[in-house]
């Protein structure tokens, strides 16, 4: 059995790709897995550096670029097809998964005019773009949050939730200690504008912040910039540019404070921890927010708008629930209320049957 599966750009791309690969070997070993990614993502470091068979193209996205760039990332992903094309007929996968990011699209449309089933994946609640597109031609779509499967025709979608490759125990807190720990996750490449905020909202914070103890992933280039931030506050803090397991990291934390890609949420969730999310706000359809609101509406999160008060508004919220560690507590059992475990094996449940059951004939 042979698989495509393309996504990256971001690791909330990338992890779930690698994690539906990872158990579609598991559950049917000797499979051969073939990742496919962008040249400039997260994934062309990532996944040279953990010896997994990819192939690389050159592709951006069309909207927010103007008119010279949509003609320059069109021609691109032009490129890319042809290229997809000669890597689906060379490599002759039996099935190829698109789970979101540039490259995947190209990937998609190559499989689709080869006849290759595809499965499709979606993260957010809301459907990207091309997702929008290519789900009619698609045989399923797993879906990370029950609300985008409204936006596909009935039993086209597959609730499975976002699978993530280490999966957190999701035990909630009995107790919050007397040092909060908290951390910080900006993404797999951090944000700049959250860690500067969060810095603000320490320095608001004064003399309180030694009850804190910090773990900031920060991505690369800020990473001295927030390390020497920390210094200036005298505040406990460990700096990491990426953590691998950030599973593991929020099984050790109290409070998160994240952006609110979809596959952050659900790690939260699964890890039955409260959070403080700060939505990417440049986005055209707001999709972190709507994503951030899953957990919001069940009393799991508090949102903190990214604008021009962010450290402040960050400061009020950080210490509106330092100082109700029951409430702490509280949003993390109602956190994991909205988990959905165990979706990576769904998901390569589904790819099987499509590979394993063939499709029914119609007429």
């Amino acid at each position: 059995m042979k698989v495509i599966i393309a996504g990256g750009g971001t690791g909330g791309h990338l992890f779930p790709a690698v994690a539906v690969g990872e158990e579609l070997k598991r559950q049917r070993p000797g499979c051969a897995v073939l990742y496919v990614g962008a040249s400039d993502g997260f994934e062309a470091r990532w996944l040279p550096q953990n010896h997994l068979d990819h192939r690389l193209f050159r592709v951006h996205g069309v909207l927010g670029h103007g008119l010279l760039g949509a003609v320059r990332s069109l021609a691109e992903f032009v490129r890319a097809l042809f290229g997809a094309r000669r890597l689906v007929a060379d490599f002759a996968p039996d099935l190829a998964v698109s789970a979101g990011g540039y490259a995947s699209a190209a990937v998609a449309l190559a499989a689709l005019t080869k006849r290759v089933p595809l499965v499709l994946m979606e993260q957010n609640t809301r459907p990207g773009l091309s997702n929008r597109i290519l789900w009619r031609f698609a045989r399923r779509i797993c879906v990370g949050f029950p609300s985008a499967a409204s936006s596909f025709a009935p039993g086209k979608a597959v609730v499975t939730g976002n699978p993530v490759r280490f999966e957190p125990r999701g035990e909630p807190l009995r107790s919050v200690g007397d040092h909060l720990q908290i951390i910080v996750l900006g993404g797999s490449s951090g944000a700049h504008r959250l860690n500067l905020g969060v810095l603000k909202a320490f320095g608001i914070l004064g003399k309180r912040v030694i009850k804190f103890a910090v773990v900031h992933q920060t991505g690369e280039a800020d990473r001295d910039l927030v390390s020497a931030g920390y210094a200036a506050l005298g505040l406990s803090a460990q700096v990491l540019p990426f953590i691998d397991n950030v599973s593991e990291a929020l099984e050790r934390a109290e409070l998160v404070i994240a952006r609110a890609g979809a596959v952050t949420v659900s790690e939260v969730a699964l890890a039955a921890r409260a959070a403080i999310f700060v939505p990417y706000p440049f986005h055209r359809d707001r999709q972190q927010e709507h994503n951030a609101g899953v957990l919001e509406r069940r009393g799991a999160a508090l949102i903190v708008r990214d604008d021009e008060n962010l450290g402040e508004n960050l400061a009020r919220a950080i210490a509106e629930l330092a100082a109700k560690p029951s409430r702490i507590i509280e949003m993390g059992v109602k956190a994991r209320e909205e988990a959905r475990p165990g979706a990576a094996a769904r998901i390569a449940q589904v790819c099987l049957q499509i590979v394993e059951e063939p499709e029914p004939k119609v007429g």
